[in-house]
């Protein structure tokens, strides 16, 4: 028996195949569709169909974006027109937002005239005529118009039981009693008007999609309110009431800088072995709370004290400071009483303001006359003492500065403010004739 080792080697025979290379293979294709050296004009048909293709399905993947993006922007934009121009009046309007309820059944366009004084603040003087931009609309939604006095401001209100369609709607507002001269414009500047009514009626247009997605949601305003002194504080007060706080909160914050730069003058002026000034009233015991709120010592006169950290205009400013919204006047009137008395130096009872301060008394019972001290001629510690005197008078007087800008200036804003929210109970109006709307 042969050993394992000793065996021939078996020998597999396999068919063989005959394999084409790719060269072979891609020439063959050459000339099977006539793409060879000798094929020019086939070539060129090929390479034109292509293009051809390729151009036409470029295009019609771009008006599909196209579409598919306007289609977008349709659902998604509320507000179209910033602005617009009454035709014979020349008076401007502003559209200010478009806001709602979250479901979308109850939207407002606000509006805002430039000159309250020169158009009618009585809704009843106004008609509204609405279409679609893209074609009529026989009806829509339950559209009113209303004004909110003498603000100037003014909505236009949609409901419905249903969502309101998205849909940009071309509206004209056209003001039946005219208060000032005609103006030399006769079109709203919004489209051509070849109608003719813009240059017989006093008319404005602007467009909008009141049933968009990005309308400003009025979370705690319920649909359908109708208390105007609701609606001016969610449409137009809460976001003046926001400014001012801001601008509040960044005068306090400077305040509180100056407060610091303050005591780091006097600090150095009694390292350096002198006597500091004597802290302004108006400024001594005062800080800035952790809210940003400014708790004043002593308060200046004509001051209006209001808890602005921890209350909005919701909670209401006025009843903190008076009896009811009657006051309002006489209130105003004996505050600037006392402003200009303490404004007054001869009757003032205590002066808000900041003397020079020229000498300073060292700890040796010496005294520094800060007039003859020079940059060059005097020690560089009498300059030192000269320069921090000098810039804790002016931070002093910086400090006072705000200090009436918000005891007086911003807090009375609040005030006002508060005021417009109360007076709609009388000033609020609205259309209330059916045929004042008219869709078309």
């Amino acid at each position: 028996m042969k050993g394992l080792k000793n065996r021939e080697p078996e020998i597999v025979e396999v068919e063989s195949t005959d394999k084409v290379p790719l060269f072979e293979h891609l020439t063959r294709m050459r000339d099977r569709f006539k793409l060879g050296p000798h094929h020019r004009m086939e070539r060129f048909t090929v390479t034109l169909s292509a293009t051809i293709v390729f151009l036409l399905l470029f295009s019609g993947l771009s008006l599909a974006q196209d579409r598919s993006n306007a289609a977008r922007q349709v659902s998604v934009q509320a507000k179209y027109t910033e602005s617009f121009i009454f035709s014979l009046s020349g008076q401007k309007m502003f559209v200010e937002g478009v806001f709602g309820d979250s479901n979308h059944t109850d939207v407002m366009v606000l509006l805002r005239l430039q000159d309250p004084k020169g158009m009618s603040v009585d809704a009843s003087n106004y008609q509204l005529f609405i279409t679609g931009l893209d074609k009529s609309m026989n009806s829509g939604p339950k559209t009113t118009f209303s004004m909110f006095g003498s603000t100037g401001y003014a909505i236009v209100r949609f409901q419905s039981d249903e969502p309101i369609p998205k849909r940009i709607l071309d509206v004209t507002i056209r003001a039946n009693e005219q208060l000032s001269a005609q103006g030399e414009s006769k079109s709203s500047g919004d489209k051509n008007n070849t109608d003719g009514s813009f240059a017989k009626y006093d008319q404005g247009r602007f467009y909008v999609n009141p049933g968009a997605e990005n309308i400003k949601i009025l979370d705690w305003l319920n649909p359908g309110e109708k208390n105007p002194t609701k609606l001016y504080t969610a449409l137009v007060a809460e976001a003046k009431d926001d400014q001012i706080r801001e601008q509040i909160k960044k005068q306090t914050s400077e305040m509180k800088n100056l407060l610091n730069r303050a005591k780091e003058y006097t600090n150095r002026l009694v390292a350096a072995g002198y006597e500091a000034p004597k802290t302004p009233w108006f400024v001594e015991g005062d800080y800035i709370d952790e809210n940003r709120g400014l708790v004043a010592a002593k308060n200046l006169a004509g001051a209006h004290l209001l808890d602005y950290s921890t209350m909005t205009i919701r909670d209401g400013y006025i009843k903190q400071v008076m009896g009811s919204f009657s006051e309002f006047d006489s209130y105003m009137k004996k505050k600037t009483e006392s402003t200009n008395l303490a404004t007054d130096d001869k009757k003032a009872d205590r002066k808000e303001r900041v003397d020079q301060v020229d000498t300073l008394n060292n700890d040796d019972g010496s005294t520094l006359d800060l007039r003859l001290v020079s940059t060059g001629s005097s020690p560089s510690a009498q300059v030192a003492a000269k320069d921090s005197t000098e810039s804790l008078v002016q931070t002093w007087r910086s400090y006072l500065t705000i200090k009436q800008k918000v005891q007086r200036d911003l807090m009375r804003s609040l005030l006002v403010l508060d005021a417009d929210v109360l007076s709609q109970e009388l000033g609020f109006s609205e259309q209330q004739n059916e045929n004042s709307v008219t869709y078309y």
